[in-house]
């Protein structure tokens, strides 16, 4: 019987055929492998993710104390090239930042932002557009001029707070008030509302952009093993699916209104005092001669969009300013001195003593 000899013959083929592509994967990943900086030990399917700790940065740091300033990690399946040092953050965020300027979206960011955030935008006619009108209008010097009013205004809200709680003897949680400060600055910007101490709908708004901030922030594992992208194995789908829907019906009620108002009462010209960010989208959105067309989606995804950037790092900052200073008396001193020196004892800090 030939069938045994027939057998033998495809059982030694297939033998050649798999060693030579096990060995043709191994030369290639090689090669692959020297066009990459240096890297640690991985595991299968995770990757280098057992060598991330709780507190990012400090793994980032411990890894490139041993492996240099320039690391390749695979965290799951996405590959993650890490830069440890000014010199090449600058080399990437500015030297070369056309060719970095795309970000990573996460399922949560997508989903939340409507796949179309500004923040998570690639490089091109409408993150052009969108810049340009955030900074020649909304930060232009005439709309932050026209908002200096608030700004002060909330300013001194905190300063009361605080001295009220001094005068009785109170501990004070500053990371929440200057948290509430800006969320309440940025508010009155993008929609002419304040975020605390209004109504529901504001204190909604406040609360929402916290639980998106915190979402953007969580780990999930969906978002690096790639088998794992339908399952949601934590829960996360549903809580930010949830967020979502919250957010959603939330900015369509502000929206809705705001066009009821402009019906009734005619647009705000350029020249006209109180044009927020979200008259200047919804101008946008009805002008058929606009340069980038934008719809709804955009309008929410670009307010998100500025609330969750302005809000936390304009509080973070101050906080780790004071920090600073508390922890520095020498440069505290004089930072009081250059104070009392320009603005006297007489009357609180002024916007213009900056400049």
């Amino acid at each position: 019987m030939q069938l045994p000899e027939t057998l033998s013959s495809v059982a030694v083929i297939a033998t050649v055929v798999l060693s030579s592509i096990f060995l043709l994967y191994v030369f290639l990943k090689k090669n692959q492998n020297n066009r990459l900086p240096p890297s640690p030990p991985s595991l299968p399917i995770i990757g280098h993710l057992h060598h991330l700790g709780p507190l990012i940065h400090q793994s980032f740091h411990h890894l490139s104390a041993r492996y240099g300033p320039l690391i390749h990690l695979r965290l799951g399946s996405v590959p993650v090239v890490v830069a440890s040092t000014p010199e090449l953050a600058r080399d990437f965020l500015k030297t070369n930042e056309l060719a970095f300027s795309s970000r990573k979206h996460s399922l949560a960011i997508d989903h939340i932002t409507y796949g179309v955030a500004f923040a998570f935008a690639p490089y091109g006619p409408y993150w052009k557009f969108i810049k340009k009108m955030s900074t020649a209008e909304l930060l232009g010097n005439q709309n932050l001029g026209h908002f200096l009013p608030i700004r002060t205004k909330e300013v001194h809200e905190l300063l009361q707070t605080l001295t009220e709680k001094a005068k009785q003897r109170e501990s004070v949680n500053l990371t929440e008030e200057v948290l509430k400060l800006a969320n309440n600055v940025i508010c009155q910007m993008m929609m002419s509302i304040r975020c605390s101490g209004t109504n529901s709908e504001a204190d909604e708004a406040k609360n929402l952009v916290r639980e998106v901030t915190k979402i953007f922030g969580e780990f999930n594992v969906s978002d690096f093993i790639w088998f794992c992208k339908n399952i949601d194995l934590q829960g996360f789908k549903k809580r930010y699916q949830d967020t979502h829907r919250r957010y959603d019906a939330l900015l369509e009620k502000i929206i809705f209104e705001r066009e009821e108002k402009r019906r009734k009462e005619g647009k705000t010209e350029d020249g006209d005092k109180g044009k927020d960010f979200l008259d200047m989208l919804l101008d946008v959105l009805e002008d058929d001669k606009a340069e980038i067309k934008i719809t709804r989606d955009h309008i929410k995804a670009l307010i998100l969009d500025f609330f969750t950037a302005a809000t936390d790092t304009t509080a973070i900052t101050l906080d780790w300013m004071l920090v600073e200073l508390i922890s520095n008396p020498k440069v505290l001193q004089i930072a009081r001195e250059e104070i009392d020196h320009v603005v006297g004892n007489e009357r609180l800090v002024q916007e213009s003593d900056t400049h």
